[in-house]
């Protein structure tokens, strides 16, 4: 795993160089401006001791970022012959060598970072900061784009404090880790804390934890314990949830209990007319699907599925408690997959109204290719009577290859290669 060390070396190097204490700041839009605060010597002295300092720093740079030579040497040299001036912005380019991000993020970044003072130096002290929890550039990366501050917070009081309290709630120095990467925020508002707290005591464990800020990063930044998140849970369990059923749902990043109460009564009124029985899984789904959809929205989804489907509206209602989900779909995938499994499969409305979970899977990935394959094996006799589309649709990629590819390895030679080749986009070949 990569970790920064870069910290103390840039520190290590101004000690060499006592006349210059450097500020280089990452930059949008300029290049970088060094200010000397201690040489009163003329410019050009400053600038010779700052060329210095730069061919002293650029093997180290490009050992710890490998990017192309010219890189470093023009974005650091170009500081030399830049106004001496104590000028503040932030650099793409930068961005991208030290902590990993795509060329967008660390425009979107700079972009949002162009208020806010920031020099290299402070960076690298934050960094080096961050190297007791073991995070990895990739780490760094995804925390700078969750939060483009992340990498000008101070390493101060807050911050320290902020480590102390967590390890005080219980968490290890790799699980603070792992948080930092989804839930940055955790380090510079001290009212996350809190709220960690109450998820740590609701789901049991950190790693349940990890997975619902994974899937919904803001349960720390903005709720509401007291007057949101505790009253949901009490209506929902007035509902017929239970507990395990309440975190399945916060686990899957559904936003429904950091809602307006009212807001929650609602959905629940929504979920209900489908009929699902409460303490069933569906209607956990059920709730989960019309979550952020208005009534309005949900009641044109049912119009446009009952059209495209064709079918009655008993029907539908069969389709959607079996897989709530569908309500999430888009009209274009819906309308894709349905003429994909009518057209090309020839499968029947009702059989997809007892099986919509069809819909939910990609034609690239899993329809088209075990299509085909369930077509060859079919064509040569090799596929049992009793073996429908769906039954090859819904197992898991391992359980497919063990019961319809590798039996077949020598009667149908190339056909795992072409169904590989099938689920890359590629064309299926006459086998």
């Amino acid at each position: 795993m990569e970790v920064y060390t870069l910290a103390g070396f840039w520190h290590d190097q101004r000690s060499r160089c006592p006349d210059t204490e450097a500020q280089i700041s990452l930059t949008t839009g300029h290049d970088t401006a060094v200010r000397s605060r201690r040489d009163p010597s003329p410019p050009r002295r400053r600038a010779g001791a700052m060329q210095r300092l730069q061919k002293q720093l650029l093997p180290a740079l490009r050992a710890a970022f490998p990017l192309p030579a010219s890189h470093f040497s023009s974005r650091l040299l170009s500081a030399s012959t830049a106004t001496l001036s104590p000028t503040r912005f932030v650099d793409e380019d930068a961005l991208v060598a030290a902590c990993g991000l795509t060329g967008a993020e660390a425009l979107k970044a700079s972009k949002r970072l162009q208020k806010v003072p920031s020099n290299l130096d402070a960076a690298l002290t934050f960094l080096a900061f961050l190297a007791d929890f073991r995070l990895s550039k990739d780490d760094i990366a995804a925390a700078s784009s969750r939060y483009p501050r992340f990498l000008h917070l101070k390493v101060d009081e807050t911050l320290t404090s902020q480590v102390a309290r967590l390890r005080d709630i219980g968490l290890s120095t790799p699980e603070i880790g792992r948080l930092i990467t989804i839930a940055p925020c955790i380090l510079s508002n001290p009212r996350t804390i809190s709220r960690l707290e109450f998820y740590l005591s609701f789901l049991g464990s950190y790693p349940r934890v990890h997975s619902a800020l994974r899937n919904n990063s803001s349960l720390l930044r903005r709720n509401n314990i007291e007057s949101e998140v505790k009253p949901n849970i009490a209506f929902l369990e007035q509902c017929g949830l239970t507990t395990c059923d309440i975190a399945k749902i916060l686990m899957s990043g559904s936003r429904i209990l950091i809602m307006q109460p009212e807001h929650v009564k609602e959905i629940v009124a929504c979920a209900d007319k489908f009929g699902m029985p409460r303490e069933s899984a569906g209607f956990r789904y059920a709730l989960m699907a019309v979550t952020g959809i208005s009534p309005v929205r949900v009641s044109a989804k049912l119009d446009f599925l009952r059209m495209v489907i064709g079918c009655s509206d008993a029907q539908l209602h069969i389709a959607v408690s079996r897989f709530p989900l569908i309500l999430t779909y888009s009209e274009v995938k819906l309308s894709r997959s349905l003429e994909f499994l009518k057209a090309e499969v020839g499968l029947e409305p009702q059989y997809i109204v007892l099986r919509p979970a069809l819909l939910g899977y990609s034609i690239q990935k899993r329809l088209m290719p075990r299509y085909h394959v369930m077509k060859v094996l079919n064509e040569k006799g090799l596929l049992k009577k009793d073996t429908d589309f769906y039954s090859m649709v819904k197992i898991v990629e391992e359980s497919f290859f063990k019961k319809f590819l590798l039996p077949y390895h020598r009667s149908v030679p190339g056909l795992e290669k072409a169904y590989l080749a099938a689920r890359e986009g590629k064309m299926f070949p006459e086998i």
